[in-house]
């Protein structure tokens, strides 16, 4: 069981990523920082050489940039604070990474980042790209998406123009409106929930979500008190399906 102090529960938690069937690499990572309460995925942009790059440049310096916060709030403890200063980190390192190796002409790197950072009673998420963060409630049925696909066929989906089941598999859904590495100013989105004992949070990349239905992930996500066994069954349910990309996931549960 894991505690820290400024949040106000404690948690069980793991993380796995995975190659898949189709790729010959991995190109995406997972960030377990427990005892500043944060978490991450990150999916390195299959269609450039330098995604892997991109996904272990946001796992190294988010870990640092994290800790960072993490001391400002124990200081403060405002989450509203917080929350801005998670989100600005984001689209500091994402610019960062766009500075170092990217041109407005020319993107050789990049990835997408989905994150929870757990601060009193909450749980805030941040996300840029279509890596995704689901709460799952101790007494729901099926998991709650938090984060919001930055594609194109997340705006459809907003629009009213396209559901979420055709989306999954739309064209459109691999067009990405914003990514860490994008041209700056990078543009994440913050997302805060409140949070009780019982509940479940999945942080996962489209290798899991495209593939697994949410009614699954909900039973997978209950289908064990080991949170290791809980990430290994998604990953197999995901290779079950064909396993068409890399997955990577990050499991936490909430205790009193």
């Amino acid at each position: 069981m894991n505690r820290f102090d400024g949040f106000d529960y404690a948690f069980r938690f793991a993380g796995q990523k995975d190659i898949g069937r189709k790729r010959e690499s991995n190109q995406d990572e997972a960030v377990l920082c427990p005892e500043i309460g944060f978490f991450a995925v990150s999916d390195g942009m299959g269609g450039l050489a330098n995604g892997a790059m991109a996904s272990a440049f946001v796992s190294k310096s988010m870990t640092e940039l994290m800790t960072i916060c993490a001391k400002e709030f124990r200081e403060h403890r405002s989450i509203e604070l917080a929350t801005e200063a998670f989100r600005e980190t984001v689209r500091m390192m994402s610019d960062n990474l766009f500075d170092a190796g990217n041109t407005e002409k020319r993107i050789t790197y990049g990835a997408t980042f989905s994150g929870v950072w757990l601060l009193g009673n909450k749980a805030v998420f941040v996300n840029l790209g279509d890596s995704r963060g689901y709460l799952l409630s101790r007494y729901k049925k099926q998991p709650r998406q938090i984060t919001e696909d930055q594609n194109i066929a997340g705006i459809l989906v907003r629009q009213g123009e396209l559901s979420r089941e055709a989306a999954k598999d739309h064209p459109s859904s691999s067009r990405l409106t914003a990514f860490v590495g994008m041209k700056p100013p990078a543009e994440p989105e913050a997302f805060t929930v409140e949070i009780h004992p019982g509940d479940r949070i999945l942080l996962c990349s489209d290798g899991l979500y495209g593939v697994v239905g949410e009614r699954e992930l909900a039973r997978l996500m209950r289908a064990s008190q080991n949170p290791k066994r809980v990430c290994h069954k998604l990953v197999d349910a995901a290779n079950d399906n064909g396993g068409r990309d890399n997955i990577s996931t990050v499991y936490i549960r909430i205790f009193s």
